[in-house]
């Protein structure tokens, strides 16, 4: 074989090839530092000899489908700048087992597929393909500036059962998706994103969009009193849905045998989008019109509220929410009367989103692409990792080139 050709494929700085071995399963290439040019790691000055030389064994990328592994010759250097040991060699990794770019390949192929695959496909521990990809996304993570943001949404997504949660803080406008994620949905969570701006990054958040939730509240009056807070409207109906669904249970314990059997599977059908509705959809509500019960009362006003987001400005939405809230009288009282008072707790927030108009779908959308990202890998036992591929595949690093 010609050496000089495989010295130019390798394209590896400061080598000589010096033997080549062709097998069937693998090849393996024979390299040493010429003399003069063995570099020392601390100050990067180049020393003429060595004192003695170890060989090391470490993976390169696969050539012709074999697996290529480069034997290294090393020295050891006296330097100058009084440092005593072995040579930098700067396209191997810090562990000596694979060359930079075969770090880089496997880092790639994490980026796409679950570290299992990965580490199958390159043949290679499934705990090589983890630690490459931490540390990748580590260094991506360090080299990348989190991006300042003009409209942020707020949320928790549970990580792990038992009420175990991430905090998530997206941007809603700008599209660079997640920018910070921390454990807990505690006031302190989201207190460590605002501790880690800058006064002018957060002079630049106007809005910040969220659910109902007192500690999200709390941290952002405290770090943002001049951010404007808008409560999500997908959160906001979510509670109506609950309310309609506490009162079918309570009718389904209430009713006769005949009436429990329409009324007991009609949740989904009461949650439901009209516009997705099918025809079996349109007669099961017909049913519960028939029945003569609350809920199809209470059903219709669940769809009359969706109306409240059409009102032009807030003092037409605060007279809309009061017209509304009067047509509830007896059950529809009794089931609705929680989320009325938890309204006008939190109005200023509600009325708000005339002015601003923003919601958290962006955050929605992102939440369901970390949920797949977590049943990739059948859940994460490393948090901070997690968090690193949240950003990668979820974030602002999704564009971060690789550092190399």
């Amino acid at each position: 074989m010609d050496l000089e050709t495989v010295e130019k494929l390798l394209q590896l700085p400061r080598i000589k090839v010096t033997a080549a071995e062709i097998g069937k399963e693998e090849i393996v290439i024979h390299v040493s530092i010429p003399p003069g040019r063995h570099r020392c790691p601390k100050c990067g000055s180049y020393s003429k000899g060595v004192s003695e030389e170890t060989t090391v064994r470490v993976r390169d990328l696969s050539i012709f489908g074999k697996d290529c592994y480069l034997v290294i010759r090393k020295g050891r250097l006296h330097c100058h700048c009084s440092y005593r040991g072995y040579e930098e060699i700067e396209f191997v990794d810090e562990y000596q087992r694979q060359t930079t770019r075969f770090d880089e390949f496997l880092f790639r192929l994490c980026d796409k597929m679950t570290i299992m695959d990965a580490s199958d496909l390159m043949g290679v521990n499934w705990k090589t393909a983890y630690k490459v990809d931490k540390k990748t996304l580590n260094a991506l993570k360090k080299g990348t500036k989190s991006p300042s943001a003009k409209v942020i949404g707020v949320d928790e997504i549970a990580f792990e059962k038992r009420h175990k949660y991430f905090t998530i803080v997206y941007d809603i406008t700008e599209g660079n998706g997640v920018l910070f994620a921390t454990e807990d949905r505690k006031a302190k969570s989201l207190e460590a994103y605002y501790s880690t701006l800058t006064m002018k990054e957060k002079a630049c958040i106007k809005v910040v969009c969220m659910d109902m939730w007192d500690p999200f509240i709390k941290a952002t009056k405290s770090h943002l009193p001049h951010a404007a807070i808008v409560f999500d409207r997908f959160h906001i109906k979510k509670h109506v849905n609950e309310c309609i669904d506490k009162l079918r249970r309570r009718l389904v314990r209430e009713a006769d045998k005949d009436a429990r059997k329409v009324i007991k599977n009609k949740k989904w059908v009461l949650l439901k989008n009209p516009q997705n509705f099918k025809d079996s959809d349109h007669e099961a509500l017909e049913e519960l019109k028939q029945l003569n019960t609350p809920l199809y009362e209470a059903y219709l006003l669940k769809e009359e509220f969706d109306q409240f987001y059409t009102c032009s400005n807030e003092s037409e939405g605060r007279a809309f929410l009061t017209a509304w809230s009067a047509k509830m009288s007896g059950q529809l009282k009794e089931a609705f009367d929680r989320f009325i008072s938890m309204l006008s707790g939190y109005m200023y927030g509600v009325l708000t989103f005339f002015e601003h108009r923003f919601t958290n779908a962006v955050a929605e959308g992102l939440n369901n692409k970390i949920k797949v990202l977590k049943r990739m890998a059948y859940g994460y036992r490393d948090k901070e990792y997690f968090k690193l591929k949240i950003y990668r595949r979820c974030g602002y690093l999704r564009k971060a080139s690789l550092l190399t």
